[in-house]
């Protein structure tokens, strides 16, 4: 019997594979119509919160993944080949060199992963931007075994706190460089950054992915990824006879002095504003978390926390920009659009009839459609509670999705 490891070593689609009688790598297999790294790029050009896509290649084939895996697709998120080195760490390293420095936050990912949702990404990007660190990862299934040199079990760990990472893992840029830079100065190597993060004594917070988001390494994972692929594509045909989807949104903000009034991105001329983290236009706030529960994408929290300075004071229809391509790009529901939203605010001063079609037109214009599919209603608490008593104005929104664009 030979060596159990060198067979399973052997097994791996490790650098090089034979297609069609010559070897390629294994980035330019083709899973369905297009090579692995196009479907990977795919994903990430479609996350709202992605700016720039740094891919790391072997010197001798910048020109090949350019003219294959990326010219032919269109991606709309610009992207850079980059040289990288001769391991895994190497190769992330050179990326961290050309990173723009009014970078914050950096996003690491297998090129061979070619599942993960533009939600899962947004999750743990969510994540990270609270705790530094953050990586995907699921709960292991199966029973471990630590084995010796002579493949003997030394050890069985409670597989209750064991868990498999995956990609992305987002991290605070800065954190992420002195990690590698220590790592290099000590002679540290690691299988991922995060195990670079954990040895510079920073924490790294586990965000629960999906076991679908599958690392393509051995010709079984191939066999796995075109179901996968296969399953997508059924799943996606079955939606496009759906004909919608419906979601409620609820806000409310307190009314204080020395706050601008925002309703809908329009600009109301009153002595109170509403109190936020953002520029508190809770008619916008409800009408992204209608959007978001349509699509079931969680809520405006989850995106955009009220810890996150890069929100404080931003104009919500940035926000609502954001929510509508996220819904658009969502890994589950493809070419979700807006039919129709329906809002209702309540509240006791000031009068807002003459400041809704203006409301109606500016969120028409973010959401790319037109002002007939927005309809805004204004009421009043007749006096009662908070929102009676102008201390507080709500705002009640539902939103219907739909697969296509022009299906009414």
């Amino acid at each position: 019997m030979g060596d159990l490891r060198t067979e399973a070593k052997n097994r791996r689609l490790t650098n090089r594979t034979v297609l069609n009688g010559q070897p390629t790598k294994k980035t330019y297999l083709h899973l369905g119509d297009r090579p692995i790294l196009s479907h990977t790029l795919q994903v990430f050009d479609q996350v709202p919160s992605v700016n720039r896509i740094l891919v790391v290649v072997g010197k001798d084939d910048i020109e090949r993944c350019q003219s294959e895996t990326i010219e032919p697709y269109n991606f709309e998120t610009p992207i850079q080949l980059v040289a990288g080195g001769a391991t895994r760490q190497e190769s992330v390293f050179c990326g961290l060199q050309i990173v723009p420095e009014d970078t914050d936050w950096i996003a690491v990912h297998d090129a061979v992963r070619p599942f993960a949702t533009t939600s899962q990404i947004e999750r743990c990007l969510a994540v990270a931007y609270k705790f530094q660190a953050a990586t995907l990862a699921v709960p292991v299934k199966d029973t471990i075994k630590v084995a010796n040199q002579d493949l003997l079990a030394v050890e069985t760990p409670d597989r209750q706190n064991l868990w498999a990472v995956q990609t992305p893992q987002v991290f605070r840029k800065d954190l992420l460089l002195d990690a590698h830079l220590l790592a290099q100065r000590r002679g540290i190597l690691a299988t991922d950054d995060a195990a670079l993060v954990e040895q510079f004594g920073a924490p790294v917070k586990l965000v629960e992915g999906d076991y679908r988001n599958l690392k393509i390494t051995t010709p079984e994972d191939m066999e796995i990824a075109h179901t996968f692929l296969m399953g997508s594509t059924q799943q996606a045909q079955v939606k496009t006879r759906l004909v919608s989807r419906t979601g409620i949104g609820y806000d409310l903000h307190r009314l204080v002095p020395n706050r601008k009034l925002i309703l809908g991105g329009v600009e109301i001329p009153f002595e109170l504003g509403l109190l936020g983290h953002s520029d508190a236009d809770v008619l916008t706030h409800a009408i992204c978390d209608a959007m978001l529960g349509a699509a079931a994408l969680g809520d405006i929290g989850q995106h955009f926390p009220d810890t996150d300075p890069r929100y404080a004071g931003i104009d919500s229809l940035i926000l609502l920009d954001h929510v509508n391509r996220l819904v658009h790009s969502n890994g589950d529901n493809h070419d979700l659009h807006v039919q129709n939203i329906d809002a209702t605010v309540i509240c006791q001063r000031p009068k807002l009839a003459a400041y809704i079609p203006l409301m109606r037109q500016r969120l028409a214009q973010t959401l790319k459609v037109d002002s007939t599919r927005i309809n805004i209603k204004a009421t009043t608490a007749e006096g009662l509670g908070f929102i009676g008593q102008s201390q507080a104005i709500a705002v009640q929104a539902v939103c219907n999705l739909s697969l296509e664009n022009d299906s009414y």
